[in-house]
């Protein structure tokens, strides 16, 4: 499966576990919502919660900035608790982001959750 996504964060790690064993992989922290439209979702919550995963170790090196629009390659598997797990298995840099403000004259306070305010991602 392939989609894009915005990446905030990555960073390697190389360590051992309890049983003496080495991990290695990158952590990741990214958004599937790459329009940052401002969410006022059902549940009551607001915005759009980062995904986190780890991926393989050499997954870095495909990483030249960040945050960043890439399109990003998944697999899917199925977690020890039972649940979809969607990994990334490959990355392909497109553009930098640039998350700004919105200028007050662009939105207003009042407005109903279904009018949403623009935002610019560049």
């Amino acid at each position: 499966m392939k989609m894009q996504i915005i990446l905030l964060y990555a960073g390697q790690y190389d360590m051992t576990d309890d049983s003496g064993k080495r991990v290695q992989g990158t952590s990741v922290n990214y958004y599937f919502n790459t329009d940052l439209v401002a969410e006022d979702n059902v549940n009551g919550t607001k915005g759009t919660r980062p995904a986190k995963s780890s991926c393989e170790f050499q997954v870095m090196g495909k990483i030249k900035r960040a945050p960043a629009l890439y399109d990003a390659e998944f697999s899917m598997s199925i977690g020890s608790d039972g649940k979809p797990v969607l990994k990334i298995i490959d990355l392909d840099y497109i553009s930098d982001v640039q998350i700004t403000p919105v200028p007050d004259s662009q939105f207003n306070t009042s407005q109903e959750p279904d009018q949403k305010p623009d935002k610019k991602v560049s």
